[in-house]
């Protein structure tokens, strides 16, 4: 057994413990961990494996980013500061409906790169159109995914052939039912397939059930946008005669396995139906102060932590987002409910952390895997250099304040996945980096051109 001990870093193990060890190791045999420790004795134990250097590293599991639909990277900076309704209606879904095939996989792959060069080592997709385009890019560059297909069949802001409201509900959950045979487990067990709800308002009663059905018949997730503002709130309950978490309750998709982004127009209530019915949440602060969603002004983030709710973060979309940098993220939702609540012990950067990685691995039903660095998971792991200005002076006193409140993603030295070195000091080592900036400006010329949807700028640009 040779394997490879990665040593002399600061390990952020995220074990129950919540260990750090300064001056540890981690051994990785071929895709998962077999040790943690001290890196005197992990390398007296294995004396015969490879060797990584992390002096003055820390060394961290890999960040999960919990909701992003990685397509849509072609369309950033088409729709930004752009009333919520309108940038849906005439932008975000005609671009996404007219989008074909390749433009997808590029632009998810697009996505996928962003992510990993700041330290991303799993997201979950809750869909967009070619679904197929966007696995085969998370099977090429490496990536781990909980990827689920787009499902609604009820009109919501853009009709669209694509859109799915065309077709009945059973012709969906079949047609998402076969996705999942192709696709589920493959690379390894580096990809599931989840059942998606695109939004409670364009979700057949039909097709919920179905979706519900399926999720249990092959003990997977559900991922949906729920509660995501008061407007959509209004919305469901114009259409159903219930806001959408009672909604869902009344139907029975309400449970463990129901994965719901946003949640940001909550009621006290709802904070307490979701908590009992122990479903989980994804937490996007960057695609709500960009949209002013008000998942932080006015949405319960804080309660549904203290309820015992498990939240993840996550950046939801490069459009949406603007940036894919989860060390970025979480140093707003460790930041951003402190100004409201006027209290700066709410959240904080040792939670925020815990969101990007453990948490989010329970959200996906995937911590027996992943989130923590611990003997028998995957070896998920990443590399952060501390060596610049923004660590100093006390780069070694509080490790994880320094990264979310400090640093970035541009940190990230090396990003494992599997076992298998994605990037290894910067440079992405599954695909050529120059090919893709080029084929990226290339699919959204022709995407956007497709579409129809104008290049405006705010400014005059000479």
């Amino acid at each position: 057994m040779n394997g490879t001990v990665i040593a002399n870093g600061t390990v952020i193990t995220m074990d129950p413990e919540r260990r750090i060890i300064r001056d540890g190791a981690v051994m990785v045999q071929e895709a998962r961990i077999i040790d943690v420790g001290k890196s005197a004795d992990v390398r007296a134990k294995y004396p015969h494996a490879n060797f990584v250097d992390a002096a003055g590293m820390l060394i961290i599991p890999g960040l999960i980013d919990g909701h992003n639909h990685p397509a849509h990277y072609l369309s950033k900076g088409l729709l930004d500061d752009m009333e919520v309704k309108r940038r849906w209606s005439t932008r975000l879904y005609p671009f996404e409906a007219g989008m074909i095939g390749e433009e997808a996989y590029w632009g998810s792959l697009g996505s996928f790169a962003e992510m990993i060069k700041s330290g991303t080592t799993c997201v979950a997709d809750p869909g967009s159109f070619h679904t197929a385009a966007t696995l085969e890019a998370a099977r090429n560059i490496g990536i781990r995914a909980a990827v689920a297909p787009s499902m609604r069949d009820i009109e919501d802001y853009a009709p669209s052939s694509r859109s799915g409201t065309n077709r009945t509900a059973a012709a969906i959950a079949d047609e998402a039912e076969a996705l999942f045979k192709e696709w589920n487990g493959a690379e390894d067990g580096r990809i599931r397939i989840w059942f998606g709800l695109r939004q409670a308002a364009s979700a057949s009663d039909e097709l919920c059930q179905r979706v519900v059905a399926l999720a249990e018949k092959y003990d997977t997730g559900i991922h949906t946008h729920l509660a995501i503002s008061k407007a959509d709130n209004a919305n469901v309950e114009q259409r159903w005669g219930a806001r959408g978490v009672e909604r869902f309750r009344r139907l029975g998709v309400l449970g463990p396995r129901l994965y719901a982004a946003h949640m940001g127009a909550l009621n006290e209530d709802e904070v307490e139906t979701i908590a009992k019915a122990d479903v989980k949440v994804a937490h996007c602060p960057s695609a709500s102060m960009l949209g002013g969603f008000g998942c932080i002004s006015h949405g319960k983030i804080p309660e549904l932590i203290a309820a015992g709710v498990t939240v993840s973060l996550g950046t939801d979309a490069g459009a949406i987002s603007r940036f894919l940098d989860m060390i970025r993220i979480m140093y707003l939702a460790a930041c951003a409910h402190k100004d409201v609540r006027l209290d700066p012990e709410v959240m904080g950067a040792h939670k925020a952390f815990e969101m990007a990685t453990i948490d989010g691995a329970r959200a996906l039903l995937w911590d027996d895997t992943i989130g923590s660095i611990e003997a028998g998971k995957s070896a998920d792991i990443v590399l952060v250099r501390t060596d610049s200005l923004e660590w100093l002076p006390r780069k070694g006193h509080n490790p994880v304040a320094n990264l979310v409140y400090s640093a970035s993603g541009a940190a990230v030295d090396t990003v494992i996945i599997g076992g298998r070195v994605v990037m290894r000091n910067r440079v992405l080592t599954t695909i050529d980096e120059e090919e893709l900036k080029a084929n990226v400006i290339a699919k959204a010329r022709t995407a956007r051109e497709r579409s129809g949807i104008p290049e405006e700028s705010r400014w005059p640009v000479h």
